[in-house]
């Protein structure tokens, strides 16, 4: 402006955002390009899964035959190794298992419903009874609430969080305590246990798939169901995560949503 105060001039700055405009494209195709990459990935899983069941069912029935019409007739090293071959047909089955529905997880059409949880959990205890007889154990259950949710998929989840804390327990009496805490924007569900724990070094570990601790002898199981759980939260749109101590018992504990997005129908 002049002494008058009239404007005799205009000051301009001008910044050139032609960079940061091909960074963002670049991270939206690199992040597009990921996804196609692990739908593609999850689709193989799935149909190479679905293919080795049928020889697979066949060496398992034939195995056993061979086992209860002629084992007999084997020494005992012969019997050993026919009944060693079952044994690990059963496992790669229960691995193929195992497979199968973690890559139908996010992919499957999965209908969101509202779903009491108590009678989830019910349910859920009505098919552990036995396991829970002949451990003496207890299973205590908070009053839990009624959400939309992929009912199979939640279902799946806390069976295998609670039967990991009745299996890796060597109490006398084993106790797993299921509570809920209602947030602002999220579910917070606490499954806690008094089994055997885990070390520090090893709790991300045991979130990989097909991840062991401990050998075949001492835990059965494929090591798969703490994947499946983490694969299960974080398509629900949650997070899990673990607190242990050696000796004392092991605390899991994973958020939901209060809004469940409903899944796409599977391209297989």
């Amino acid at each position: 402006r002049d002494a008058s105060g009239n404007i005799i001039g205009v000051v301009g700055v001008g910044q050139d955002i032609t960079e940061m405009k091909k960074a963002q494209e670049a991270i939206s195709k690199a992040n597009r390009l990921l996804k196609q990459s692990n739908e593609e990935l999850e689709s193989y899983t799935y149909v190479v899964s679905h293919d080795l069941k049928a020889p697979l069912r066949t060496i398992q029935s034939f195995g056993g035959f061979l086992l209860e019409d002629y084992g007999e007739r084997l020494e005992e090293t012969g019997q050993d190794y026919l009944q060693r071959m079952v044994n690990a047909s059963s496992h790669l089955n229960a691995m193929i298992e195992d497979l199968l529905f973690l890559s139908r997880v996010g992919r499957k059409f999965t209908k969101v419903e509202k779903t009491d949880l108590n009678t989830l959990l019910e349910e859920l205890l009505a098919d552990l009874e036995m396991t829970i007889k002949e451990r003496n154990a207890e299973v205590v259950v908070d009053k839990l609430p009624v959400i939309s949710v992929q009912r199979i998929w939640v279902k799946q989840l806390f069976m295998n969080l609670i039967g990991n804390g009745l299996k890796f327990n060597k109490s006398k009496t084993p106790k797993v305590e299921v509570l809920h805490q209602e947030r602002e924007n999220d579910h917070l569900f606490t499954v806690r246990d008094n089994g055997i724990g885990i070390e520090e070094k090893y709790l991300e570990r045991i979130f990989n798939l097909f991840e062991k601790l401990h050998t075949r002898k001492e835990y059965k199981g494929t090591g798969a169901g703490l994947a499946i759980c983490k694969k299960i939260v974080e398509q629900l749109g949650g997070k899990i995560w673990v607190e242990s101590t050696p000796g004392e018992g092991s605390t899991f504990m994973f958020t939901t949503p209060k809004k469940i997005k409903q899944t796409e129908e599977a391209k297989i």
